[in-house]
């Protein structure tokens, strides 16, 4: 088997990044289902919007030509179905991913780093009642990135009594960019 030549360092540097960056962007997820809520902030949310778009974009319009050229750098047989729906699913990934990156998972790093016991406020868009599944009595926030700002188990008294357009302040420990959510309550 021919020996694999040395990549250049700028190009494992870059490699590097990427995967920094991906992880960072599913961060936030990991520890969701580890069972810690975070919220980032809606300042911060308005703040990097942009950002987190553009980022989002790069990486999606990228990812197609990083799934081929790993094709070809992996030499599996790969049939024409697979390539067309790895190719058609990775833009979604990628902007999924590095977007939250951008929105949740740079807040998540500093409040890990740097945070002390702090409050934010958010809006309600729904509050649900529900007794079975792994998320009881959801509370779905505005303005938060897709598919994130569902906060779960939180007593039923408390739900019923929040209707959409509500605000409530969440505490935990963070930053003004974000914060673990340990208590909610609400506000007038």
């Amino acid at each position: 088997m021919p020996e694999r030549a040395a990549r250049p360092r700028h190009v494992r540097i870059f490699a590097l990044a990427v995967l920094s960056a991906f992880f960072l962007g599913a961060l936030p997820i990991l520890s969701g289902k580890a069972g810690y809520q975070f919220l980032p902030s809606e300042q911060w949310l308005t703040q990097s919007r942009v950002a987190a778009i553009l980022l989002g974009g790069l990486a999606a319009a990228a990812a197609p030509f990083a799934v081929l050229k790993g094709m070809k750098m992996q030499p599996r047989k790969h049939g024409t179905f697979m390539k067309i729906v790895l190719t058609g699913f990775a833009p979604f990934l990628a902007f999924m991913v590095y977007s939250h990156f951008v929105s949740l998972g740079i807040p998540l790093v500093v409040a890990i780093a740097a945070g002390t016991e702090t409050r934010a406020g958010y809006t309600v868009s729904e509050a649900k009642l529900l007794r079975a599944g792994t998320c009881r009595n959801p509370i779905e926030i505005e303005s938060m990135p897709f598919a994130w700002g569902e906060l779960c188990n939180f007593p039923a008294g408390f739900v019923q009594g929040l209707n959409p357009g509500a605000r409530i302040a969440a505490e935990g420990r963070g930053t003004q960019m974000g914060l673990f959510i340990t208590s909610l309550s609400q506000q007038d």
